[in-house]
């Protein structure tokens, strides 16, 4: 493969064949979308789904790549390679396959189809996959639908770990998903790179919600301050 997606898709196979069982990287092969093949998006999603039973072993956390694997995989653009479990590189490389395979105009459907379609650790694998397919912006109104999931996994598949948040979501929306953050209790440290998008709107809807908190004798979340603290 010899465009962006497919280079990044190739990186992440590496790691793949690594660590996957050799039955399920066979068959992992026999689905991933070729080039100079024809797509069919039916056999796609098939494969799509039954990465995460092929592979689930390393999705139970029996995954954890080498060091030498982890800069290959920041190389790739994969930022916070950490929280990426066997089966979510396996999907993200069918999508990354996929971009190089279909015309860019057919990107954002797939990709919705993904999320919106798949069960949940389908949604989280597409979720966090956002930052490496080609032009990641195009995704920003899937990805903000995302947040106001009821289901935690998937509001922390964009919310933590994550760099597309930060990188692409404008003030508003951002605002809102360090908010969630807080009344769902996630440590603000797993919101990717929040302190650069901190603002006097979130600083201000922060303050408030502390003081609402304080003024029913509930709890505030401990990390709560530093967001005035970097935005006095």
């Amino acid at each position: 493969m010899g465009s962006s997606s497919g280079a990044r898709c190739d990186a992440l196979m590496a790691v793949v064949r690594a660590h996957g069982p050799g039955p399920a990287l066979e068959w992992l092969l026999r689905g991933l979308p070729a080039p100079d093949g024809d797509f069919n998006r039916g056999l796609f999603f098939g494969f799509f789904a039954g990465a995460g039973r092929r592979f689930a072993r390393a999705a139970d956390g029996d995954f954890t790549p080498a060091p030498g694997e982890l800069s290959a995989l920041e190389a790739a653009g994969v930022q916070v390679p950490a929280a990426f479990r066997l089966s979510d590189l396996v999907r993200a490389a069918l999508l990354l396959a996929a971009t190089d395979v279909l015309p860019p105009e057919e990107h954002v459907g797939l990709v919705r189809e993904a999320v919106l379609k798949g069960d949940t650790d389908e949604r989280v694998a597409a979720l966090r996959a956002l930052s490496l397919l080609p032009n990641p912006a195009r995704f920003v109104e899937l990805a903000i639908d995302s947040c106001r999931s009821h289901v935690q996994d998937v509001f922390e598949a964009v919310a933590c770990d994550n760099p597309y948040p930060a990188a692409h979501f404008p003030e508003a929306s951002f605002n809102q998903l360090v908010m969630k953050a807080l009344f769902t209790e996630v440590p603000l440290d797993r919101v990717f790179d929040w302190r650069s998008r901190n603002n006097a709107e979130l600083a201000r809807m922060a303050g408030d919600y502390e003081a609402e908190r304080r003024a029913a004798g509930r709890s505030v979340p401990g990390d709560i301050g530093s967001i005035q603290e970097t935005n006095p």
